[in-house]
């Protein structure tokens, strides 16, 4: 397996911004790069599906068929970001689970040089209460992580 780049993305503009410098420097330094999506496991024994806000009874569907479909929406993401960014990528990963576990855990499989993540620029207060996967991240990887700050330049 050649080494790579593994850049988590979520949709967010900040997102974006981390694969634009994840391209950059994988196309410069000749290494594949792997776009990631973390699913997180939902934390009930089943999930409501139906409109939000909507009147009536809702169906329930089984946890296995709600992660399928967020596994399913998260290959369409990536294929959506990569295209739109116009990058070509050595492979795109969806997995379930804690982001920041998730990711440290897709870089040894992919025998990552690098993990690229874009940060929402939270503060510390904010993050403490709210978690932040890249610093999670960076206390889990085993390879340096490059936190991408909010308004850095994807070009």
């Amino acid at each position: 397996m050649s080494r790579s780049i593994v850049c988590g993305v979520d949709g967010s503009p900040e997102s974006e911004a981390a694969l634009g410098v994840a391209a950059r420097l994988a196309d410069r330094l000749g290494l594949r790069l792997v776009l990631a999506n973390v699913v997180e496991h939902a934390r009930l024994p089943s999930a409501t599906v139906g409109p939000v806000g909507g009147v009536g009874t809702a169906a329930r569907a089984p946890l296995g068929d709600v992660l399928a479909e967020q596994v399913r929406a998260g290959e369409r993401l990536l294929a959506a970001m990569a295209e739109q960014a116009n990058v070509e990528t050595g492979g795109n990963r969806v997995v379930s689970g804690l982001a920041g576990e998730r990711l440290a855990d897709l870089a040894d499989e992919e025998d990552a040089e690098l993990i690229v993540v874009g940060s929402r620029g939270r503060g510390a207060f904010r993050a403490a209460f709210l978690g932040s996967v890249s610093a999670s991240l960076v206390g889990l990887a085993r390879c340096p992580v490059l936190v991408v700050p909010p308004g850095a330049s994807a070009s």
